[in-house]
């Protein structure tokens, strides 16, 4: 059977980050601007964190104590955002797979199990990413014979190990940049003319991180394992959806590993993605299919302007077909903010200050 890319929308978007890792914004921001759109099935995604939504508890007792102390308040928007928004809950867990970085998404998770299961995994990790980087970087040097000024590299990496601050991989980009000599390994080729990548962004996805290049560098090291990941996914109660592998396109043919990682028994692929092509999508959708799982889609929206994070809520659409009706099904009991007690709270108590300021006034007018 032929698949349209382009059935009903079911006012899904199940992948945002919040100021629980590097989103801008509140995580009541993030439910109000999804509402905007239309988006009534969403979750907090935040990078190795569930951070957000213990924030949304904070953000909804602020907005009861504002709306307590201010009769002008009217928190009817917010009342009526909250019951319609359904919250699935989630995060999205840093990894690497054979050395590449890449990112693995788990939804329906108990909130305290992940926690702890973050803090296991990153227990695992036995070196950080910019120790891996500074190791991996002095080797070729070394081993290309790369016109290059190591004092640059070694600034670099020391200010990190004292300040915890910057990174290795844009002084390395530069210097390896600024001599000529080294151009024949920033060359790269792409629909068959050879480019050179002369940005940050460029080296990182073509070279850094890409198994073909002779500048790849192997994270495995820095990150905890792919399996691993998936388990602790699964130990939280929830499911493990690989997330955007268009962005790993760059980095290797991912689409020729996907029953390789589908084995690691991955419960689904984030199909529906803002840099998703309708061909690649139909592709992913295929193997979906092939394999009897199921599929995700979200905007990715971080609420921010910079490179590489453009992605804006309410830019994707999730049809309603039979690999997607697990979303749905996931929040039919109301989803975390029908869940969680202390949330539940704050929003029959603003309902309760609502209830009496109508009565009061209608009272005023008799």
């Amino acid at each position: 059977m032929e698949y349209n890319i382009v059935p009903t929308d079911a006012n899904i978007d199940i992948h945002n980050h919040t100021r629980g890792s590097d989103g801008r914004q509140r995580s009541m921001r993030m439910l109000l601007r999804a509402a905007k759109t239309r988006k009534n099935i969403v979750s907090i995604t935040d990078h190795n964190s569930v951070d957000g939504y213990k924030n949304l508890e904070d953000d909804l007792y602020s907005i009861v104590e504002v709306v307590k102390k201010d009769e002008s308040y009217d928190p009817s928007h917010i009342i009526d955002v909250l019951e319609t928004v359904k919250l699935l809950t989630g995060t999205e867990l840093i990894t690497s797979y054979q050395g590449v970085i890449v990112e693995v998404l788990g939804y329906g998770i108990d909130i305290d199990i992940m926690r702890e299961e973050i803090r296991r995994l990153q227990a695992t990790v036995t070196k950080k990413p910019y120790e891996v980087l500074y190791s991996e970087f002095k080797k070729l040097i070394k081993e290309k014979n790369l016109v290059f000024d190591e004092s640059v590299l070694d600034a670099a990496y020391q200010k990190i190990k004292l300040e915890g601050k910057g990174g290795v991989v844009g002084p390395f980009y530069q210097e390896l940049a600024s001599h000529p000599e080294n151009d024949r390994f920033l060359e790269y080729e792409e629909n068959g003319a050879i480019k050179r990548a002369d940005n940050l962004k460029l080296y990182i996805n073509k070279h850094l991180y890409n198994k073909d290049s002779e500048l790849f560098v192997d994270m495995t090291d820095s990150r905890p394992t792919f399996q691993d990941t998936i388990d602790a996914i699964h130990r939280a109660g929830g499911k493990a959806f690989l997330a955007h592998p268009g962005r790993y396109m760059d980095k290797f043919n991912v689409i020729n590993y996907l029953d390789e990682m589908i084995d690691c028994n991955l419960d689904g692929i984030e199909v529906f993605y803002p840099d998703h092509s309708y061909e690649f999508s139909k592709t992913l959708f295929e193997k979906v299919r092939q394999h009897a799982i199921l599929a995700s889609g979200g905007s990715d929206d971080h609420h921010s302007d910079v490179e590489g994070i453009q992605y804006n809520t309410g830019r994707v659409s999730v049809p309603q077909v039979a690999q997607t009706e697990w979303i749905m099904n996931s929040v039919q009991d109301g989803g975390y903010l029908k869940q969680n007690n202390i949330l539940r709270k704050y929003i029959d108590e603003l309902k309760a200050i609502r209830s009496r300021r109508i009565s009061r006034k209608e009272e005023e007018g008799r």
